[in-house]
């Protein structure tokens, strides 16, 4: 039952990921950095850091959000070829600056939705 429910909060994660990713891209088409990814990436830090913070006891329940939800929506993989992508394009400076704010952000996002509640 465990793996069901974990591969549709998975599913849903990543379905939402692409939704708002598509929305994000077409707001903004041509970025100096790929900005849809990592707001995406900030906002499901930052959610799950929420999450986290709750404390829910069901250690089901929290796997299946946590680790599939929170994993299909955000995405590690995506960042690191835009991440690579952009240094073999020799854009060093957008590269750098992506690969930081990311981390940062992702690490400050998840932080301040753990101190949220």
């Amino acid at each position: 039952m465990m793996t069901v429910g974990f591969m549709i909060a998975g599913g849903i994660g990543s379905v939402l990921r692409f939704w708002l990713g598509s929305l994000i891209k077409n707001k903004f088409p041509q970025p100096k950095i790929p900005i849809s990814i990592l707001l995406v990436n900030i906002l499901g830090s930052f959610a799950l850091g929420i999450f986290v913070s709750l404390d829910i006891k069901h250690q089901l329940l929290s796997i299946v959000i946590g680790t599939g939800f929170f994993g299909g929506f955000t995405t590690f993989s995506t960042f690191s070829v835009e991440a690579v992508q952009l240094l073999l394009e020799k854009r060093l400076k957008a590269g750098a600056i992506y690969m930081l704010m990311t981390m940062t952000c992702c690490i400050g996002g998840f932080w301040a939705g753990s101190l949220l509640l």
